[in-house]
């Protein structure tokens, strides 16, 4: 069974990963993420809404150089803000992202409407966590998540 999270992300990168330019997530830790989650992606300030979801096809960790020399075609970022990314770390973490699915746009309004006290995650958010909690905003997705994410996805049907 997969889990599912929801991840900020700049909206140049989300907008490359639903164009397909982009196909690795770059991080400097896995975060817990395993083959096969779902990742929610917040698109950060300006956008400041949910557009789209993805499937992690597998994770790869590699020193910041190997990273770069296997996928820079694939990473939508220039090699010297990848620098400045990893300028801390010797470890690069790609998200090798699978299938893609847009959806219409949540707005933060709109999400905090739906889940009180929501605020955008600086890392990520765990739904496995407070599945009742963002149960009102899972049901908006114009394309749902996988049933098998959400074992008691009746339960969000309910709504």
């Amino acid at each position: 069974m997969s889990a599912a999270a929801i991840l900020s992300i700049r909206p140049t990168y989300a907008n490359q990963i639903l164009a397909g330019s982009k196909t690795i997530e770059l991080r400097k830790s896995s975060m817990g993420l395993c083959k096969g989650d779902i990742v929610l992606v917040y698109a950060s300030a300006p956008e400041q809404c949910i557009a789209l979801w993805f499937r992690i096809n597998s994770i790869e960790e590699a020193t910041v150089p190997e990273m770069w020399e296997r996928h820079k075609d694939h990473l939508g970022i220039s090699h010297r803000d990848y620098v400045e990314y990893f300028a801390d770390t010797d470890l690069a973490v790609g998200l090798h992202i699978g299938e893609v699915h847009p959806i219409a746009p949540i707005p933060l309004r709109q999400i905090e409407s739906l889940v009180p006290g929501f605020v955008p995650p600086q890392g990520l958010i765990w739904l496995r966590d407070e599945a009742g909690r963002f149960a009102r905003l899972l049901s908006q997705l114009s394309t749902p998540l996988p049933a098998a994410v959400f074992p008691q996805r009746s339960l969000l049907l309910e709504l």
